[in-house]
């Protein structure tokens, strides 16, 4: 995240929030970019809030929803949300109350991975990603496929939210270093998908368990692309 901390690096913000934290994957890179700031994560799964507080005791949590924040007008200089748009079931909702409680002048960090252009490998943990949220879905825990780069910036756009900065992030690593490793990966798409046996989708899921593990061993098992997006709250008057 080299370009982000750079962007930020002669900003001084004393408040930032971070929506969707689940289990505080985003803060390293929020406490690197924003050292002494004051960082507060919200979440609706106290679960996930569980191991965020037990990595990140410093920071602030409550038990909250994206659509629902519970804070003044204007309370952040900086509020992020990482891979969580996917899984806001009102997205327009919750890019309102990001912008809400943000200070006029102050900065939303979106990041998000998306769908498109994507080498072999990443194909793979896209399928991965995709055939998870649609179990999700089936056991009616809302969540969304992964979105195109342009469908995110068209979601700002409506959302009257001017992108001032954004980057792709790629990270050349497997996922999976061995057949053992493979192999628990595909041992957790069995498990979550007898938590559908019995339904019609079952049968047509299952032959995606055996697609996936003969694709990472093909072409690898590679992170999909992140886009990172930096807006600017307009100051009023």
């Amino acid at each position: 995240m080299e370009p982000l901390i750079n962007y930020f690096k002669d900003i001084k913000p004393q408040g930032v929030l971070d929506v969707g934290t689940g289990k505080g994957g985003f803060l390293n890179v929020l406490k690197k970019t924003f050292p002494g700031a004051k960082i507060t994560g919200i979440d609706p799964h106290d679960e996930s809030l569980k191991a965020a507080r037990k990595y990140h005791p410093e920071v602030t949590f409550f038990e909250m929803e994206a659509e629902k924040l519970e804070f003044d007008d204007n309370s952040f200089d900086v509020v992020s949300i990482s891979m969580a748009l996917h899984h806001l079931p009102k997205i327009k909702k919750g890019l309102k109350e990001i912008k809400r409680v943000t200070k006029p002048g102050g900065f939303i960090i979106i990041n998000e991975t998306i769908s498109n252009n994507l080498n072999p490998a990443q194909e793979v943990h896209k399928m991965y990603h995709h055939f998870r949220s649609r179990i999700d879905r089936l056991l009616g825990r809302f969540h969304r496929k992964t979105f195109t780069k342009d469908a995110i910036l068209h979601m700002l756009k409506q959302a009257e939210l001017p992108v001032q900065f954004f980057f792709e992030q790629k990270r050349n690593t497997n996922l999976v270093e061995d057949e053992a490793e493979l192999e628990l990966r595909v041992d957790k798409m069995k498990q979550m998908l007898e938590q559908i046996k019995g339904r019609k989708e079952y049968e047509t899921l299952l032959p995606q368990v055996e697609e996936f593990r003969n694709n990472a061993l093909k072409f690898g098992f590679q992170p999909a692309t992140n886009l990172v997006i930096v807006i600017r709250k307009i100051e009023k008057g």
